[in-house]
């Protein structure tokens, strides 16, 4: 039997581009990380909410932390080098980084304020206004919502990693020519004293756990793991593995953490939890599958899954209550149409990507001012 792989037979994606160990896997990881949290996000709205199905949806954290890690992993990897060797400078860097966000971020924003007005004008006010305040909106308009400001998620509430990682990319950017200079050892060392400094500083401060920290102390919670992802990065720069060494260690670290979620939680249990998600990227991204048109498709919606889900669920789900009611919908049914949600939210993810995102993040490439860089 043939090792499965990513790729399409005939795909003119897959014969152009040379292979690159963690090209498709970390692509596909990114699509996954996002239905994750699209699932944890939407279980609730399920005719029996995920997490009485299956434990895992109770741990949501799982996604987002590994979304932060996967985060600094693939800036390391993109842009330490550049960084390092002085061919861009940090405020270049800083710029394009915010480029690629805040355009689609803010499109999807306005629609989301305009189907909010649109919804309570004909009578059909959010179940939460609290959380659809001018404050928030203009808060999250700047990006600036997950800097402790705030205290209560509210409007596209994914958002608050993208305003975090803002912060995490100036600092990066001042920080990466230091992790470049340092040994394994040296790194392995800073890694234990990171996790270890996070969840001291998250008991003390914040009286709560570290993976999981609430809103209000997001930065707290990303920096840490962003650097994480980082020096997991450093760490394994050159390392890799075959295919048959990745697909059982992915096996074996999932059924480890699904394993781990159903004890009580505690640091240790956390930690060791982020240690298995940190083994999961190490070996995505040692491994080497032939990259494609779907691959890299989806790894391109990832982010517009992230962005767009939130205000899809509202849509969807505003109005599912109406139809099982008017209809009658048996269980089955309500299932249908929960899942139906489910496959909208995907579908507008790739629509979104392929109509807006990717148009508009190549138009803002070519200003002159993110060109160029100031």
């Amino acid at each position: 039997m043939k090792p499965f792989s990513f790729a399409i037979p005939r795909s003119h994606y897959a014969s152009d581009v040379q292979p690159r160990a963690g090209g498709a896997s970390l692509d596909v990881l990114r699509f996954l990380a996002a239905s994750f949290i699209l699932l944890f996000h939407y279980g609730s709205t399920a005719p029996v909410d995920l997490a009485t199905l299956f434990p895992i949806f109770k741990q949501g954290w799982l996604a987002t932390d590994f979304f932060l890690f996967l985060s600094g992993y693939i800036l390391s990897r993109a842009y330490g080098q550049r960084l390092v060797t002085s061919h861009m400078r940090r405020t270049h860097f800083f710029l394009r980084r915010f480029a690629r966000l805040w355009p689609s971020h803010i499109l999807v924003l306005l629609a989301f304020g305009a189907f909010v007005m649109a919804s309570t004008a004909v009578g059909f006010a959010p179940n939460h206004a609290e959380k659809y305040g001018a404050a928030d909106f203009f808060a999250q308009a700047f990006l600036v919502h997950g800097w402790g400001m705030m205290h209560a998620e509210s409007w596209n509430t994914p958002t608050w990693t993208l305003s975090v990682l803002l912060v995490c990319y100036a600092l990066f950017s001042l920080y990466i020519p230091y992790l470049y200079k340092r040994g394994l050892a040296v790194m392995i060392g800073l890694s234990v004293v990171v996790l270890l400094a996070a969840h001291g500083l998250a008991l003390t401060l914040a009286h709560h756990a570290f993976v999981d920290l609430p809103f209000s102390w997001a930065l707290l919670r990303a920096i840490p793991l962003f650097l994480l992802g980082n020096l997991i990065e450093r760490m394994t720069a050159g390392f890799r593995v075959s295919k048959t060494v990745f697909w059982i260690s992915l096996a074996g670290a999932f059924a480890a953490i699904s394993g781990l979620c159903l004890l009580p939680r505690n640091a240790a249990i956390d930690s060791l939890i982020l240690v298995l998600l940190g083994s999961v990227l190490a070996v995505s991204g040692g491994v080497t599958f032939h990259e494609n048109i779907v691959t890299h498709r989806m790894g391109r919606a990832s982010f517009a899954l992230f962005l767009t889900h939130s205000l899809v669920g509202a849509v969807w789900f505003g109005i599912s209550p109406k139809l099982i009611a008017h209809f009658a919908l048996n269980a089955p049914m309500q299932w249908v149409l929960w899942g139906a949600g489910v496959l909208a939210a995907v579908t507008v993810a790739f629509l979104f990507d392929a109509v807006v995102d990717k148009p508009l993040s190549q138009w803002v490439s070519k200003l002159s001012f993110v060109k160029g860089g100031i």
